[in-house]
């Protein structure tokens, strides 16, 4: 089992890969504070992060870069 981070400000979106993904039997987790980022992904510790670009507050390259 891998956990999954998804960083998805479409709410309808992330629910629908969320329950997709978390039928294959992995652990999925969706970031609802986008303003914290960085903090979600450390706690967390995903194998995987499934990235949006436009986020609100700071853009997708900005927690690329900051991790």
């Amino acid at each position: 089992m891998y956990k999954i981070l998804i960083v998805e400000d479409d709410r309808a979106l992330a629910e629908v890969m969320e329950k997709q993904i978390g039928s294959w039997g992995h652990a999925v987790r969706c970031v609802r504070d986008f303003r914290n980022v960085l903090g979600e992904f450390l706690d967390y510790d995903p194998h995987l992060v499934l990235l949006d670009i436009g986020l609100p507050f700071f853009n997708g390259y900005h927690w690329c870069e900051a991790t």
